[in-house]
């Protein structure tokens, strides 16, 4: 009889029990299963997981919007966007790099008015697949998997200083040599320094002019600040050049202006140019285009093509910096 007692305790504790422990599993089993697929329950937390993290949110700078996306897609139409499917694949695989540091960059760094956002759309542009496929034409499928197959390879590789990711700045074709980025922003950084770029000359976009009439010149700079005399040729004084070739500054109207102030107001592609007077215009005469601060997309295709692999390119554009698949908090 006492034996039949204890059996039944055993039981009715068990009846008890055993709901409370299979009730989690049930609610795992039902949170991996959702999507209808059959997944094991670790795996699909794990990939959840994974997921938020390698999402990328962009916004739009004309409308506001914010749009999610992979990483692998992010990283994908910001390449096509920079530096094109015709690039070498030890460039391609430079950019892939580079704009997923910046990205990182700016996700350590956030912008207040970005809200939610990652990034925006005017610090990284994008071409989205179907922009891609308007602009590469027959080319498309061919440049499409080139730039899916660099992504893949390099996808977890970023640029570091002291562990963390660089503002890997980059820009199409520098003058010669790139530029120091106190000269531009104000802000030494150890690894965005001066280096050679000899073969930036040999790009058909080097060299560029921009005329201005005379009264234009002179209403622009007058809203900033110049005042002009009568004689048009007087006008532009004194031009001083940083090390690396491009304007310092420069004596306008009886006020100095950077070389950056320059370009921004007359949209030159670069801020190494000289200006000269005549008949009734001022000529400007440009070397290069961007900011020329960091990676030369044109001069590391040119070293790809030589036979420079991606890790040379970028260590000879960011000095100092070391690439890594770890980032430090």
């Amino acid at each position: 009889m006492k034996s039949y007692t204890a059996v039944c305790f055993f039981l009715a504790v068990a009846l008890i029990l055993f709901p409370l422990v299979s009730v989690p599993k049930a609610k795992d089993t039902f949170s991996a299963n959702v999507s209808g697929e059959s997944v094991d329950e670790d795996a699909a937390y794990d990939t959840e997981e994974q997921t938020a993290e390698t999402n990328v949110k962009v916004m739009s700078a004309a409308s506001g919007q914010v749009t999610q996306m992979p990483l692998r897609e992010y990283l994908i139409d910001s390449v096509a966007a920079e530096i094109g499917g015709s690039a070498e694949e030890e460039a391609l695989k430079a950019q892939v790099i580079a704009c997923h540091t910046l990205l990182l960059y700016k996700k350590a760094n956030k912008d207040s008015n970005l809200g939610d956002a990652d990034i925006s759309d005017t610090t990284q542009k994008l071409l989205t697949e179907a922009e891609q496929q308007e602009k590469w034409g027959d080319n498309y499928a061919s440049f499409r998997e080139k730039t899916e197959k660099c992504v893949a390879e390099v996808e977890n590789k970023i640029l570091c200083f002291d562990g963390k990711p660089i503002l890997a700045a980059f820009f199409a074709v520098s003058n010669g040599k790139t530029e120091n980025s106190e000269n531009v922003w104000g802000k030494a950084l150890p690894y965005l320094t001066s280096v050679d770029s000899p073969d930036d000359k040999l790009s058909p976009n080097f060299t560029s002019t921009l005329s201005v009439p005379e009264e234009e010149f002179k209403k622009k700079l007058t809203e900033k600040g110049a005042s002009f005399g009568e004689k048009a040729e007087e006008w532009v004084g004194e031009c001083e050049l940083n090390s690396t070739g491009t304007v310092k500054s420069i004596l306008i109207g009886g006020k100095e202006f950077s070389g950056t102030d320059i370009r921004s107001i007359f949209s030159l592609k670069s801020a190494t140019f000289t200006v000269k007077y005549e008949g009734g215009q001022f000529i400007f005469t440009v070397s290069g285009y961007g900011h020329g601060v960091g990676m030369s997309q044109y001069g590391a295709n040119e070293m790809a093509k030589k036979g420079n692999t991606y890790d040379e390119i970028l260590l000879h554009y960011y000095k100092n910096a070391v690439i890594s698949t770890e980032v430090q908090s």
